[in-house]
């Protein structure tokens, strides 16, 4: 077994995705409750870096 940080990758995606749509939850909220469009646009920023992570994700664990 070895010991590198492959077997990282995954738990460090995920967090990072469940982080960016923690963000995007709020800023939801915050766009609802204060009716400002910033938060819209930092809903949509985190969202599409949530999306980006995940595609990035899939296609380094792929095998060659």
């Amino acid at each position: 077994m070895r010991s590198t940080s492959e077997h990282l990758l995954p738990a460090q995606a995920a967090i990072f995705i469940m982080g960016c749509l923690f963000v995007f939850l709020s800023a939801l909220w915050a766009f609802v409750i204060t009716k400002a469009m910033i938060a819209i646009g930092i809903g949509a920023m985190a969202l599409f870096i949530a999306g980006a992570c995940a595609f990035a994700h899939r296609h380094a664990l792929k095998p060659l």
